[in-house]
């Protein structure tokens, strides 16, 4: 900025200023005002800071052919200096003038043009110091499907470096570098061939013929303490065996095993045992007079076992069977009146024959069932009895020791 008095007389020297005359044609006065780092020529002659005032001869110069003096009196002003003295955190930086600052280069001088209010520049002399400050370098691995959680940020194998700052009251923040090293799960497979009935148990899951594959994660399984992974792929042999259909048979008939598989078994075994002719009990016949339950059980040669179980019900038929028409002149041995009985009656402990009126007309125990002499001849005391309805009355006894009371009636005819 120039501070200059506007006057009528104006020279062509080097400068635009102002002169004041002091006598027509003899001496002027050159006043101004300049910012320190700028220079000003007069008659050939530099003023500066250093060479603020002088006197200049013009001969000739003036109008009535005298000479000029021109007597210069200039102001310089000194650029406005501003410390700048702070204490910034180790990794911090400052831009100052459009300069970069920070722990490795913390001290210098920038010149703001035409920073100052009396439009001079304006110098700025900075001086940094700076504060230790914590760097941590976090490097580790981390498994594949892993999550580190740091000041609020997931770090994962697919998000493995970064910066992060902990503040801290008082004082400088902590920052931590971040670097991970992503580690492959373990990864292998359970192939396997079972047994139809068997199963595996791998990290707490049942896998059988209803399940039989699957993908496991076992947690810090690995020798590198990450997850493992393990593919699970069953087959299960297709194997049977059938004892037969479930039936109900009558007591004391006879029944016959001859189970059937799929595969030529190596072993077969029933429960309960069967007293067989042969070691393979394939085919073996018996007679029940009890419900009874088999259990068939067959070995390939891999060592499989498959099993089916047939259940029997056993049913008393009525006991005792009589002919309800009999002649004593039939040819043997209808020409006796006898009971016959199922397998499952061992004995007729007692019998009787009565007519209409009650008269018994024979009386038998311990009978043989199935026996016509143990039975009745159609005589009474010594004669024959008179053709009619008669009434017979038993009692039987079963395998398992229990009696079973039966009667009914029949024709004698002659």
């Amino acid at each position: 900025m120039h501070t200059l008095v506007r006057c009528r007389y104006i020279f062509l020297l080097a400068f635009t200023g102002c002169l004041l005359p002091l006598a027509r044609g003899q001496v002027f006065f050159l006043r101004d005002t300049f910012c320190a780092n700028q220079i000003f020529l007069v008659n050939g002659h530099l003023y500066g800071p250093d060479n603020p005032t002088g006197t200049e001869v013009l001969p000739g110069a003036a109008a009535n052919g005298a000479d000029s003096i021109i007597e210069v009196r200039l102001i310089f002003l000194q650029p406005v200096t501003v410390a700048l003295e702070r204490t910034l955190c180790q990794y911090d930086t400052l831009w100052v003038n459009g300069v970069a600052y920070y722990s490795g280069f913390n001290a210098g001088q920038e010149i703001v043009e035409n920073g100052a209010s009396n439009g001079c520049d304006s110098i700025i002399q900075v001086k940094l110091s700076f504060k230790d400050q914590v760097l941590v370098n976090l490097t580790q691995p981390i498994c594949e499907g892993d999550t580190l959680l740091i000041n609020g940020t997931a770090y994962s194998a697919f998000h493995t470096t970064g910066k992060e700052t902990f503040s801290t009251s008082g004082g400088c923040d902590s920052i931590v570098q971040i670097n991970l090293t992503p580690i492959p799960l373990p990864f292998s497979e359970v192939l396997d061939t079972l047994c139809p009935d068997s199963s595996m148990i791998i990290n707490g899951h049942r896998y059988d013929a209803n399940n039989r594959s699957g993908l496991e994660i076992i947690p810090g399984a690995s020798v590198n303490g990450c997850d493992s992974l393990v593919n699970v792929r069953l087959n299960f042999r297709e194997l049977w065996v059938y004892a037969g259909d479930d039936l109900t048979i009558s007591a004391g008939d006879s029944l016959c095993l001859s189970p059937l598989t799929n595969f030529t078994p190596a072993g077969i075994f029933w429960t309960p045992t069967l007293p067989c002719g042969t070691p393979d009990c394939y085919n073996f016949c018996t007679v029940l007079f009890k419900n009874q339950n088999y259990r068939v059980s067959a070995t390939d040669t891999s060592g499989c076992i498959v099993s089916d179980e047939l259940k029997i019900g056993v049913r008393k038929e009525p006991p005792v069977y009589a002919p309800n028409v009999f002649s004593p002149d039939a040819a043997w041995p209808n020409n006796y009146f006898f009971l016959g009985a199922g397998a499952g009656i061992v004995r007729i402990t007692k019998f009787q024959v009565a007519n209409r009126w009650g008269e018994v007309m024979v009386t038998r125990e311990n009978m043989v069932p199935d026996s016509p002499v143990d039975g009745w001849d159609g005589s009474w005391k010594g004669k024959p009895a008179t053709p009619g309805v008669y009434v017979f009355w038993a009692e039987a006894e079963w395998w398992d020791g229990t009696l079973e009371i039966v009667s009914g009636s029949f024709a004698l005819i002659r």
